[in-house]
């Protein structure tokens, strides 16, 4: 073999070294390539161990199927429907047998499907009772009480006492059209509710109690009608 022939293949041998090296440095430390392999059809194949998961990722904007459920229309409370129209009893709560709660204020909100009225207790709530009725009278004097509305609901708070500034101020809503406190009588304290809802008939309701307060809900359709 002669000196150029010797010194050609020494140079050829060590260009594929250095080529063979390149490629094992652009492996070092575990990297996979990034161009993807390809099944018999063409398309990328699902990594197996990619993060631990057998399934690939959803592509972005494409509904996942571990989504959770859609929540209910309205937000769940606001389009809670209320079609009971039975007397409604509770007993005191976070009160003594000797306390008489006193009512310091009354709340009224308007919601998607029912409106809501919060009485305000200072310590605790007395026991209660609520119910549709003919008519509403005045504990004591046996008065009638007139109310703007279709229904009249009464709720009465026992062993109570309001507080001597208290004002119901008239508050109302579409559907609750007068809120008045009707008479404070031998630890009774009684309101008149006078109710007005959608369709024919008195509107359901519900009552409830939480932290110093006892809550009255009046849907707005009556409870008979349809929607």
């Amino acid at each position: 073999m002669t000196p150029r022939t010797t010194m050609t293949a020494i140079a050829l041998a060590s260009a594929l070294l250095v080529t063979a090296c390149g490629g094992a440095e652009g492996e070092t430390g575990g990297g996979v390539s990034t161009a993807p392999t390809t099944d018999r059809s063409g398309q990328p194949e699902r990594s197996e161990d990619a993060g631990g998961s057998a399934s690939p990722s959803a592509p972005t904007g494409a509904p996942s199927s571990a989504s959770p459920s859609p929540s209910p229309p309205g937000g769940g409370e606001e389009s809670v429907v209320l079609r009971d129209t039975s007397r409604r009893t509770g007993a005191a709560r976070d009160a003594g047998v000797n306390d008489f709660p006193e009512l310091r204020g009354v709340r009224v909100g308007i919601h998607d499907t029912y409106d809501r009225v919060v009485f305000d207790f200072d310590k605790g709530t007395p026991r209660f009772v609520a119910e549709y009725v003919d008519t509403l009278h005045q504990d004591g004097s046996g008065d009638v009480i007139p109310l703007k509305g279709d229904q009249d609901l009464k709720i009465s708070f026992l062993r109570s006492v309001p507080d001597p500034d208290f004002d119901d101020g008239g508050r109302n809503t579409p559907v609750i059209r007068e809120l008045r406190l009707v008479s404070y009588f031998e630890g009774e304290t009684l309101f008149g509710v006078g109710v007005d809802p959608e369709g024919d008939g008195p509107a359901g309701f519900r009552v409830t109690t939480g932290k110093n307060k006892i809550i009255l809900d009046v849907a707005h359709r009556a409870a008979g009608s349809a929607g």
